[in-house]
């Protein structure tokens, strides 16, 4: 890498709309703050139902100027407006050029009256407040209008813009304002409005007031929004529970400190307080933080992604979103098989959606589990809960659970038997692609033909390696050893037999996939990156798999591109074949720092903070284009990318992770560490880090001499901090490890 982000640069998607969201609530507006036809996904959401499609404020008939728009956290928007405003100017500017004053023909002044309006989400509601006041001389009378209806869309019919379950919508008044009821026969939905502030009377459905307002006066109205689901009802002693559980959890918080990147510390403060902000509030108590996966259109639970976001996220809150999400899909786990969901025994959901289409049977995602990163992942994420917590209580309650996982991986995961996982939906609405990659289109020879299913993706052997491997290890804690041995020596023999079977000597790379014929796909894709994380990867091979990943073809300097551009198919703007994703990206950095391929990891660190640069509050998309950085001064995005997602968020909080080479080990009251820090990030502080029972504040600093050290500057409980590369470093030799210990009790 040669420079830094490019000066003053920034990129934006889906710059006309607005979002808000709390718990199972989500806002969605135009940019005067609206809810209405002009935008297609517009209007506010409960449980993934649009409890309302229109809602929008006239002033004498008239939509007001709207002047500026902002918003001060995740749950509240606000617009500034103006009403009347002037309809001709004068003296070349945009106010009038003499003394006179315009009024409109209900004798109002020009802009006279100003409006602040304000929404206010809850994980139940909505409550939005309008404060007009009048900056004039003259008094004014004022006709406020409330347009408000409902259409109980699914928000997976919003955004396609296709309906697939409709109804009538009754419009009864009430003394303080209506309901909109839906009149379908399996869907008793609902919303209650409620106006406060004025004398509101309704007409027509809307809701209407008239009064006069004096010199430098202002008034506040108000307008509260209850939906009703039928099914899980909240009450405020509901809400106030999950509100104050997800406050403790917030206080809770490591707080990552960069004296010298105030950009690269503002990043990961936001990323913490989004991460904290998509907790469902859902369920049992001990679910309230499982997260839904992204704004707007991901506002459900799915099961990697929350699973991944928790274990991404652990050194700053010590895995407690993990714990809600192992919770949450630990209690879905499949015992039957049932082809319309693609459930199969042992299986974990890969969506749970809420919204009208899957209470209805139109869709199977009320609970979907076609996917197979989501189960492996459960697995993988359990060890990395105990690193960190060292709670065999937790361990033994999810036990079971993984066992089944694993099971299932054996009886069904390798359909045939040829001892590597294949997957095929048997659902009439399925998803083809069950790996880490879900698009349809995904998975290509390389000629640019799609694979047909069944087949297997690399990235799936990858994490069946690592589930076995760690669940080796945590039977081993749990007193079971024969079956620790069985596990150690199943990944190991499948490791072998996939360095022999996937490897390209050719290419210096491993294939994306084997079809039903045991032909190699032997396309170039980012997933060999996952399989490098995993360690799957032969060490004779990581070398020139990590080199690959870098060339030009692959390495946008943003990010690795999910396909080569040399590939017939690639897209820079697709999906998954030319795309970066972040979330993946900070995997593989994860297990560049893992093997020691430390520079590599640098320059990845360096393009995903640069990347997170371009995006206000640093949020970046979905998934960006795969533009190189020589190419266009921002990477684009996918066409539908979502703006804000969780995994995101908390991939800036795993190439933190990777950087400072942290390796908990709470069982032991220990924490490993090998700090990596770069000229442009030279100091880091993590106040309040949690490691089993202890909770520490830890100083990472890089010397004169470009080596980076560590020290506990304070600490509760008991913890001994270790200087020590990682284990399987191929880079570190003995002196390394020992000069590493010797660091440790200089710096301790």
């Amino acid at each position: 890498m040669t420079s830094r982000a490019t000066s003053g640069a920034s990129a934006h998607v889906r710059p006309e709309q607005r979002y808000a969201w709390c718990g199972a609530s989500l806002l969605v507006t135009t940019l005067r703050g609206e809810c209405d036809e002009s935008e297609p996904l517009s209007g506010y959401y409960f449980r993934e139902a649009r409890h309302l499609r229109t809602l929008r404020l006239r002033v004498n008939g008239t939509a007001p100027w709207t002047c500026a728009d902002g918003t001060s956290s995740h749950d509240e928007l606000s617009v500034v407006q103006v009403y009347p405003e002037l309809t001709e100017f004068g003296g070349g500017g945009t106010d009038v050029s003499d003394d006179t004053t315009w009024c409109d023909r209900f004798g109002v002044p020009q802009r006279a009256i100003d409006l602040r309006i304000r929404h206010r989400l809850t994980p139940h509601g909505l409550a939005t407040s309008a404060t007009l006041a009048n900056r004039s001389r003259a008094r004014v009378r004022l006709e406020l209008e409330w347009e408000v209806d409902a259409d109980f869309a699914d928000i997976q019919e919003a955004f396609s813009e296709n309906r697939q379950q409709t109804a009538a919508v009754e419009v009864t008044a009430r003394s303080d304002g209506l309901t909109l009821r839906y009149c379908h026969a399996r869907l008793p939905l609902a919303t209650q409005l409620r106006a406060s502030g004025a004398a509101w009377t309704v007409r027509d459905g809307r809701l209407r007031a008239t009064g006069d307002l004096g010199p430098r006066e202002e008034v506040t109205t108000s307008l509260a929004v209850h939906p009703s689901s039928g099914e899980r009802p909240l009450d405020d002693a509901g809400v106030a529970a999950r509100l104050a559980h997800l406050e403790r959890w917030r206080e809770g918080v490591a707080q990552i400190e960069a004296p010298h990147d105030a950009g690269a510390a503002a990043a990961l403060r936001q990323a913490a307080e989004d991460l904290g902000s998509f907790a469902l509030l859902e369920g049992e108590p001990d679910e309230w933080l499982a997260i839904q996966a992204g704004i707007p259109l991901y506002p459900a639970l799915f099961g990697r992604d929350a699973i991944t976001a928790g274990w991404q996220a652990a050194m700053l809150d010590g895995g407690a979103l993990l714990d809600a999400a192992l919770c949450r899909l630990g209690r879905l786990q499949s015992d039957r098989v049932f082809d319309w969901r693609d459930e199969e025994p042992g299986r974990i959901p890969y969506q749970v959606r809420t919204g009208p289409l899957a209470r209805l049977g139109c869709n199977p995602y009320s609970a979907y589990y076609a996917d197979f990163a989501s189960p492996l992942m459960f697995v993988v994420s359990l060890a990395h809960h105990f690193a960190w917590r060292g709670d065999t209580a937790f361990l033994r309650r999810h036990w079971d659970v993984a066992r089944r996982i694993l099971d299932w991986a054996r009886e069904y995961g390798d359909r045939d038997g040829d001892g590597y996982l294949e997957y095929e939906t048997k659902s009439s609405k399925g998803t083809k692609n069950q790996g880490w990659k879900d698009s349809g289109n995904a998975i290509l020879y390389d000629d640019g033909r799609p694979v047909p299913a069944p087949l297997g993706t690399c990235d799936l052997q990858g994490y069946w390696f690592a589930a076995q491997q760690l669940m080796a290890v945590l039977s081993w804690v749990m007193g079971e050893r024969d079956d620790a041995r069985a596990l150690w020596h199943s990944a190991l023999d499948l490791k072998a037999r996939f360095n022999r079977d996937w490897w390209m000597e050719d290419v210096g790379f491993f294939g994306l996939a084997l079809d039903a014929d045991k032909r190699l796909a032997r396309s170039v894709t980012s997933n060999v990156g996952q399989c490098l994380a995993t360690g799957i990867i032969a060490d004779e091979h990581m070398p020139r798999v990590v080199g690959r990943l870098f060339a030009p073809d692959m390495f946008s300097g943003w990010g690795v591109r999910t396909l080569s551009t040399e590939h017939p198919a690639y897209n820079p703007l697709a999906y998954h074949l030319g795309s970066v994703w972040p979330v993946e990206n900070a995997t593989m950095l994860f297990g560049l720092r893992r093997f020691g391929f430390d520079a590599r990891a640098l320059d990845l660190a360096q393009g995903m903070f640069d990347l997170a640069r371009l995006y206000e509050r640093g949020r970046v998309p979905e998934c960006v284009g795969g533009y190189a950085r020589a190419e266009f001064p921002h990477p684009g995005a996918y066409p539908r990318a979502n703006p804000i997602q969780a995994w995101n968020q908390s991939a800036l909080v795993l190439v933190m992770h990777a950087m400072l080479g942290l390796q908990p080990i709470a069982s032991l009251e220990l924490l490993a560490v090998d700090p990596l820090l770069p000229p442009w990030l030279p100091e880091v502080t993590v106040r309040g880090l949690r490691v089993g029972k202890a909770t520490a504040t830890i100083r990472f600093a890089r010397d004169a001499s470009g080596r980076s050290h560590a020290e506990i500057v304070e600490k509760r409980g008991s913890l001994r901090l270790v200087h020590q590369p990682p284990l399987e470093s191929l880079q570190a030799g003995l002196s390394d490890r020992l000069s590493a210990l010797v660091r440790s009790v200089f710096h301790h």
